[in-house]
């Protein structure tokens, strides 16, 4: 991660790992590396943009034992954020814990 820090979130509404990529996959995003309780996937976008939810993003979905954990950020240096990558982390856990 290049320029920011990712948002986290924690989805404690149970969902597999299997299903919650699925959602995200739904979402735009596709799996780049994918191992047991473990999938990382990869949003493209454009590197030069004022607005978070157009810039590339790297997705990591973790199985845990307190529920599904979602780390969202930029894939590539980011000078500032306007609080679009908090915002897209929220829609994205919504959209899991609601499809799960």
């Amino acid at each position: 991660m290049d320029g920011w820090k990712p948002a986290e979130r924690t989805i404690d509404t149970p969902v597999l790992l299997d299903r919650a990529v699925e959602i995200v996959e739904e979402e735009g995003f596709e799996v780049r590396v994918r191992n047991p309780g473990y999938a990382l996937l990869r949003r493209d976008g454009k590197q030069f943009t004022t607005r978070g939810e157009r810039f590339p993003l790297e997705l990591a979905l973790a199985e845990g034992d307190s529920g599904m954990f979602l780390q969202l950020r930029y894939d590539g240096f980011v000078l500032f954020d306007t609080g679009d990558l908090d915002e897209l982390a929220d829609d994205l856990a919504e959209v899991v814990r609601d499809g799960a």
